[in-house]
């Protein structure tokens, strides 16, 4: 029993010498960086889940009621380069040549790479020249030329 003791204290003391040896401030940078990278990571995702909510909710608006640019002269489009890489190319409608404006490993980037273009160039015109930017009524239209198209076929009486 007088051994047990003996060992207790001696344990218990190797346990104080451990826990003294202990670096706290390392220990706490440690434990920040991971709570800073945690809280990062989740930013992104957030962030990629709202940038696809936003792609989405943009997309829905284009095939509703698609804006487009009167006289336009730029767009932007997405090709293979290489073996392994996507190109964002802005094309000159007025003849000149395709300008190489990024290149990425990922196709999805490239398209987002240029869909960012894109809608810069929409605001640039918004600001400068909003006379430019139309709104199509694709539907509306449609829908006027089938009542009419209806009408004139007599289909309707007046």
């Amino acid at each position: 029993m007088l051994l047990d003791k003996r060992k207790q204290r001696r344990l218990a003391k190797k346990a104080v010498k451990t826990i003294s040896r202990v670096d706290f401030t390392a220990v706490a940078t440690r434990a920040a960086e991971a709570i800073t990278n945690a809280a990062a990571a989740f930013m992104r995702g957030l962030g990629g889940a709202f940038d696809s909510a936003g792609t989405v909710c943009r997309n829905v608006a284009d095939n509703i009621q698609p804006l487009e640019i009167k006289g336009r002269v730029f767009s932007w489009e997405v090709r293979e380069y290489g073996s392994s890489h996507y190109a964002v190319y802005e094309i000159n409608a007025l003849g000149g040549n395709d300008e190489l404006r990024a290149i990425t490993h990922s196709k999805r980037a490239a398209e987002k790479i240029a869909e960012i273009m894109e809608s810069d160039h929409l605001e640039h015109l918004r600001h400068v020249s909003p006379e430019r930017i139309g709104r199509r009524n694709d539907a509306a239209d449609s829908l006027r030329a089938a009542v009419i198209t209806a009408y004139e076929s007599g289909v309707f009486h007046t």
